[in-house]
C-alpha cells in the first residue's frame, strides 16, 4: 500500500502527459495510435481505484495534475468533434459537441466551488460515485468516439452527457448545502460570475464559424447561443432568488450583479452589432447610458447614498433580455428554413427589418430609463453643478 501511494503522484503525472501525443494524434487522423493511449490510461486508472484525480487545492501537485488531465480529456473530445465538424463524409457531431460544452462547463463550475471552499478554508467535498462514473463513462466515450463503434459511440455520448449533468447537480447541491459557504462566496454571488465568465464564451459561440453572419453559422451553434442567453436571463433572477431566500445579501454581490448584467448585455449587442443587426448608433447609446448611470452611481456612493433600482431600469433590463431572445430565436428559425431550403418571401422581409427595429426599441427604452434616474438624482447632482 505504501509503494502504491509513493508511486501514485509520478503515475499520474505520466498519465497527465500522454495526452499531448493523444491531443496531436485526434486531428491528423492517428486514430489507433490515440485509442491505444486511451485505453491505457484507462486501463491504468482503474487498476489504480482512483479514476477521479484529487481535486484538494491544499494538495497543489495534485491538484494541477488532475486539472491537466481534465483539460487533457476537454482538448481530446473538442478534437476529434472540430474534425468530425469539417469532415463532409461524417454527420454533425450533435451529442459530442453537446458532451464537450457540457463538460467545460462542468469542469470550471467545480474549479469555482473548489477554488471557494479553499478560501473559506472548508474541507473538500469528497469524490461520488456520480463523479466516477461520468469520468469513467467520457473516457469510454472517447474511445467509442475515436474508434467509430457504431451504434456505441453514441450511446455512450448520450450516457455521458446525462452523467455528467447528474454529477454537476449532485456536486452543486453537496456545496450549497454547506451553510459555511454561504458567509464566503455565497451560492448567489458565484451564479452571478458565471455570466461573467460566460460572456466571452458567448461570443466565440455566436461567431463559431469565423464569419460575421450569424445566418452562416451551424444550427446546433445558433441554437447554442439561445440557450446561453436564455441561462442569463434565468440566472439574473436566481441570484436575486437565492441571495433574499438564504440571506445572502452581501456587498459584493450587490457591486457584481449589476456589472454582470452590464457585461451580459453588452457581449450580446456588441456581437449582433458585428452581425449587422444593430448599428453603432444603437449600441452607442445604450453604452453611454449605462456608463452614464454607473457613474451617477459612484457619485452617490461617494455622499453615503445608495441609488436604488428604479421601475423604468427594471422595465428596461425585461425589454432588453426580452428583445435579445426574441431576436436570437428568430435567427434559429431563419437557420432552419435556410436548412430546409425554405424560400418564404414574407419570412425574408421581416427577417431584414425585424433585428434592427427591435434593436432601436431597445435603444429609445434604455436612454428614456436613464433621463428618469438622472431626473430622479437632481438634488444629488446639484451638489456637483
Amino acid at each position: 500500500m505504501n509503494i502504491v501511494r509513493r508511486w501514485n503522484l509520478p503515475v499520474q503525472i505520466a498519465l497527465a502527459l500522454l495526452w499531448i501525443p493523444v491531443i496531436g494524434l485526434v486531428p491528423f487522423q492517428g486514430d489507433r495510435e490515440a485509442a491505444v493511449l486511451v485505453a491505457f490510461m484507462l486501463v491504468v486508472r482503474l487498476s489504480l481505484r482512483q479514476f477521479v484525480p484529487s481535486t484538494r487545492l491544499g494538495n497543489l501537485p495534485k491538484f494541477w495534475v488532475g486539472a491537466a488531465e481534465r483539460l487533457g480529456l476537454l482538448t481530446a473530445l473538442w478534437f476529434l468533434a472540430q474534425r468530425l465538424m469539417v469532415d463532409e463524409w461524417e454527420p454533425f457531431p450533435w451529442l459530442l459537441t453537446a458532451l464537450a460544452v457540457a463538460l467545460g462547463i462542468r469542469y470550471v463550475l467545480g474549479f469555482v466551488f473548489i477554488l471557494s471552499r479553499h478560501r473559506a478554508k472548508l474541507p473538500p467535498l469528497r469524490r461520488d460515485i456520480w463523479q466516477g462514473l461520468a469520468h469513467l463513462s467520457v473516457f469510454v466515450t472517447l474511445l467509442s468516439e475515436i474508434l467509430d463503434l457504431r451504434p456505441w459511440d453514441s450511446l455512450a455520448t448520450g450516457l455521458s452527457l446525462l452523467l455528467c449533468a447528474v454529477s454537476s447537480l449532485t456536486f452543486t447541491l453537496r456545496h450549497l448545502r454547506d451553510p459555511n459557504t454561504r458567509s464566503h462566496l455565497t451560492a448567489a454571488t458565484q451564479i452571478t460570475l458565471s455570466r461573467i465568465i460566460l460572456a466571452p464564451v458567448f461570443i466565440a459561440v455566436f461567431f463559431y464559424d469565423g464569419d460575421a453572419s450569424f445566418s452562416n453559422n451551424h444550427l446546433v451553434f445558433q441554437i447554442l447561443a439561445l440557450l446561453m442567453a436564455i441561462s442569463s436571463a434565468v440566472t439574473d433572477w436566481l441570484d436575486g432568488h437565492v441571495a433574499r431566500k438564504y440571506g445572502q445579501v452581501t456587498t459584493l454581490g450587490k457591486y457584481l450583479d449589476p456589472w454582470s448584467d452590464k457585461v451580459a448585455t453588452m457581449t450580446m449587442f456588441l456581437c449582433f452589432l458585428g452581425s449587422g443587426w444593430a448599428s453603432v448608433t444603437i449600441v452607442a447609446l445604450i453604452f453611454y447610458r449605462e456608463s452614464a448611470v454607473e457613474t451617477l452611481r459612484t457619485l452617490a456612493a461617494g455622499e453615503g447614498e445608495v441609488i436604488a433600482a428604479r421601475r423604468s431600469g427594471k422595465w428596461k433590463t425585461g425589454i432588453q433580455i426580452g428583445v435579445t431572445i426574441a431576436i436570437l430565436v428568430f435567427g434559429c428559425a431563419d437557420g432552419i428554413l435556410r436548412d430546409l431550403h425554405i424560400q418564404w418571401e414574407p419570412w425574408r422581409v421581416f427577417w431584414s427589418i425585424a433585428p434592427r427595429s427591435l434593436m432601436w426599441i431597445v435603444a429609445l427604452v434604455t436612454v428614456a430609463s436613464g433621463v428618469e434616474y438622472f431626473m430622479a438624482s437632481r438634488k444629488l447632482l446639484a451638489r456637483y453643478f
